[in-house]
């Protein structure tokens, strides 16, 4: 058995919090933000931060074809029992010389027409709705900031209720984000690992955000500002191969276990 990390892109923001060291997390330590606006420029080249200005040009039931000439080679290419599925890395500005590194994904039918299309997570939704869509880039610096809280620090093993020291920890967390932030959004995305059913991942990675959210509403946040979301066991961040379910691959696969949080600044 062995892990293997997958796409450096996915994961280089994301921040891996272990028990002792989420129980002192505090605004002071520098190491507990990640702008991800400090990946993009060596990531991302020029090329993907065009890409932003073309996708409005899409529309459902596009072809294949036509979508391929409009942004060229996608990323990553992932062919579905009924379909086929586009991943684009885009770079959508945060400000007049500042991007933030997302993902776009195209889902195509077997009829090779667009089905479905949109931004992988919320927050880069928010972002180009404000700086691409509308035709303007706010002069203003916008603060983003992504963290991953592993979920065996909030949660017991496939468990959605957050465990004493796991409210600790989060309370901590919530309050310093509250107190560093006048007008934050926040979006909370539950991740799962692959043991079990699929529909049952999902449906734990949502009741996990959704217990995470609580927490900052209880804070004094609108519901107006927290967006919830689960994906189940479809990001992982690593791979580990094992023909059994064992104690070795439960830990194994601990860093899939997380809640991703993403912060936006909206004033």
């Amino acid at each position: 058995m062995f892990k293997k990390l997958r796409n450096p892109l996915v994961v280089l923001a994301v921040l891996s919090l272990s028990p002792v060291w989420a129980d002192s997390l505090a605004v002071e330590h520098d190491d507990a933000i990640t702008s991800v606006t400090q990946f993009d420029q060596q990531l991302l080249d020029a090329s993907s931060q065009d890409l932003a200005m073309y996708l409005s040009s899409i529309r459902l039931g596009d072809s294949q074809k036509s979508i391929d000439a409009l942004l060229g080679t996608p990323y990553s290419v992932e062919h579905l029992t009924d379909g086929i599925r586009w991943d684009y890395n885009v770079s959508v500005p945060t400000s007049s010389s500042s991007f933030v590194g997302c993902q776009y994904r195209l889902e195509f039918g077997n009829d090779n027409r667009l089905r479905s299309a949109d931004w992988r997570k919320s927050l880069c939704d928010l972002l180009y709705q404000q700086n691409v869509s509308q035709g303007s880039v706010n002069s203003k610096k916008q603060k983003v900031e992504t963290f991953s809280l592993l979920s065996d620090v909030l949660f017991s093993f496939n468990q959605y209720q957050l465990s004493a020291s796991g409210i600790r920890s989060l309370d901590n967390f919530v309050e310093s984000v509250i107190a560093r932030y006048q007008s934050p959004v926040i979006t909370i995305t539950g991740h799962t690992d692959s043991i079990g059913s699929a529909e049952a991942n999902l449906r734990l990675s949502k009741w996990r955000a959704r217990e995470v959210g609580k927490r900052f509403l209880e804070k004094g946040l609108l519901n107006s500002q927290v967006l919830i979301k689960g994906l189940g066991e479809s990001s992982p961040v690593v791979e580990c191969e094992s023909e059994k379910e064992d104690k070795a691959l439960i830990e194994c696969l601990a860093p899939n276990r997380r809640v991703e949080i993403e912060i936006y600044e909206a004033s």
